[in-house]
């Protein structure tokens, strides 16, 4: 009898979570790669039109100055090659961070040039990774979006560490179940 309970019980278990899919997140490369080439464009306007007032009064005298020249120095650069360091250190944490053992992460590229893999990724119900991506900054805005089922919006700061686990948190709903 006790026996009878236990495979009872196991195989409980074991259909509960054949039942539930892995839950899938897909990285919006696409809008990140868009926003870092926004960042810069925008840091260097405002670089082009404060120039001459920061080289006479100084960067700390200036608004917005301190916040604004470390996205200006980290543009001369490739903004592109920024954004894909950082999508392949949160890649990275995704793939060792023990919380993310059952999550499938995903990449979009963009429409011309996007994977099986993330077309598939796309065609079910998967939660959309986005990037603010502010290039030379050490955190990074994000925000992610559920798709198509319950439209729950979640946002925040952190390094490639911190939004892979608490992103994993989340779409393992360890955590508050959201809904719209």
């Amino acid at each position: 009898m006790k026996q009878h309970r236990i495979l009872t019980a196991l195989l409980v278990v074991i259909f509960a979570a054949c039942g539930k899919p892995s839950p899938v997140v897909v990285l919006d490369g696409w809008w990140n790669t868009d926003f870092a080439k926004e960042a810069c464009r925008s840091a260097n306007v405002w670089h082009r039109e404060n120039a001459a007032l920061i080289s006479q009064v100084g960067c700390d005298k200036v608004t917005a100055c301190p916040e604004t020249m470390p996205v200006v120095e980290a543009c001369v650069l490739d903004p592109v090659q920024d954004v894909r360091t950082f999508e392949n250190d949160l890649a990275t944490e995704f793939a060792s961070n023990a919380e993310c053992r059952s999550v499938q992460f995903v990449y979009f590229s963009d429409p011309k040039s996007s994977s099986k893999a993330s077309s598939d990724a796309m065609a079910k119900p998967h939660y959309s990774l986005s990037l603010d991506f502010t290039p030379g900054a050490r955190r990074q805005q994000w925000k992610m979006i559920s798709s198509p089922k319950s439209g729950s919006f979640t946002q925040g700061e952190g390094n490639a560490e911190e939004i892979a686990k608490k992103v994993c948190f989340i779409v393992k709903e360890q955590g508050a179940t959201l809904s719209n």
